[in-house]
């Protein structure tokens, strides 16, 4: 197989392939193989040329993903890298789509990334999966809240509460696409030296924390958890008073945080306008994308909405795993999913047509992936031509993969 495994000795050779691709230090690379880091040289990939020459290589490894208060086993596909004399000879398309057969047969239900090109991975079947908010506004137009005096600065012997407190708000519905970490990425990442830390404890209970750095230019927000409204009110008010030194609030957001309609003014008057008397208030910018991988899977393990029943054929055309072509009827009731084949794939389309056009639904992988996160409706993506559905049908699918935004703190990012 041209997509394989690797053997311990071939660590450096995976290295080398990585420092090429991403003009990078390959001893960088195999110290975080080998020296405990976040991943194992067990889960490098390589892919062979037609003279068994390796020629690509990427990381995979795997967490549980957040979703509506449950969890989904996801395949995180990471430094997916082609030197320069080997692009274009198609080794990375070949290299993920054998990937997705690995996954596939594991019956893992999806596949998360960072892409370098949208496009490019969406022609194998991904979608985004979340878009947020970037902001860099003026301390100064910053509130404060009285729950800023039950913040206080987190030492070491903080760790495990604030290890728990994590727990509990990822698998809160509200957070979704939080991951869980091993002990590599708690210590190397999230409690990296540089990453200062402040808790939210009151009744003593640790009800929120954050990681945070802070020079004479900005405070940038590592990562902010509340499992209460106080909890967030109170890290708001403790980022608000370091304004003494700070100028600037630098942060990667999800889209449901309330922090825009905290400012006293929702922009900064300096900023230019950008049309008519509009200032930019922050930017809304692309993050992961996400690909259902076992469609059977990834309907069935899913938590739904309790108050919703709907009864739904799928017909997801996915031009790499032919398997998840099959039509199948989505049946959810009180929060769970019943998934059946609605027909033999040899009359699929005498089945569909026999089927009320009310629970008929047709698209591809890569925008039903898009439904899946929630970041698309059916009704948009049938206005932009991606999905063939008539209003009832597009309704109950909206309704049925319901979901709160995703997001992704940077101590996870890959």
């Amino acid at each position: 197989m041209p997509y394989r495994t690797i053997h311990e000795s071939e660590i450096p050779i995976v290295a080398g392939i990585q420092a090429q691709s991403f003009r990078s230090d390959p001893a960088r690379y195999v110290e975080s193989y080998t020296e405990g880091g976040r991943m194992s040289w067990r889960e490098l990939r390589l892919y062979d040329d037609d003279r068994g020459q390796p020629v690509a290589a990427l990381t995979l490894f795997f967490r549980q993903m957040s979703l509506n208060g449950g969890e989904l086993e996801a395949g995180l596909v990471g430094s997916v890298g082609v030197p320069p004399e080997h692009r274009r000879r198609g080794f990375g398309r070949q290299m993920m789509q054998g990937l997705l057969k690995e996954l596939h047969t594991r019956k893992t239900p999806v596949s998360l990334l960072f892409p370098f090109s949208v496009a490019w991975y969406r022609s194998l079947g991904y979608g985004l999966a979340n878009f947020s908010w970037h902001i860099e506004q003026p301390m100064r137009l910053l509130p404060d809240f009285p729950e800023r005096l039950h913040v206080r600065r987190a030492t070491m012997d903080d760790e495990a509460a604030i290890r728990t407190c994590h727990e509990r708000a990822r698998l809160d519905p509200a957070n979704n696409g939080w991951l869980t970490r091993t002990e590599a990425e708690w210590t190397k990442r999230a409690f990296k030296p540089e990453n200062e830390r402040a808790l939210f404890e009151a009744d003593g209970q640790v009800e929120g924390y954050l990681l945070y750095r802070l020079d004479w230019d900005a405070v940038e927000v590592i990562e902010w958890v509340a499992t209460s409204e106080r909890a967030w009110r109170g890290l708001l008010a403790f980022i608000s008073a370091q304004g003494e030194q700070a100028r600037q609030l630098k942060a990667n957001l999800p889209q449901q945080s309330p922090v825009l309609w905290t400012l006293r003014e929702p922009y900064d008057r300096t900023e230019e306008v950008v049309d008519f008397i509009f200032r930019r208030g922050a930017l809304l910018v692309n993050g992961f994308m996400l690909r259902v991988v076992h469609l059977q899977e990834a309907l069935r393990q899913r938590r739904y909405p309790a108050d919703v029943v709907a009864d739904l054929v799928l017909q997801i055309e996915d031009n790499q795993l032919p398997a998840n072509s099959q039509p199948l009827r989505l049946a959810v009731e009180n929060g769970r999913a019943t998934v059946t084949a609605a027909a033999d794939q040899h009359n699929k389309h005498e089945v569909l047509k026999g089927t009320s056009v009310a629970r008929a639904i047709r698209t591809d992988m890569a925008t039903f992936s898009e439904l899946y996160a929630g970041v698309l409706t059916a009704r948009q993506a049938r206005v932009a031509g991606r999905l063939d559905g008539d209003d009832d049908a597009c309704r109950s699918l909206t309704a049925v993969l319901a979901a709160a935004p995703f997001h992704m703190w940077p101590p996870d990012w890959f």
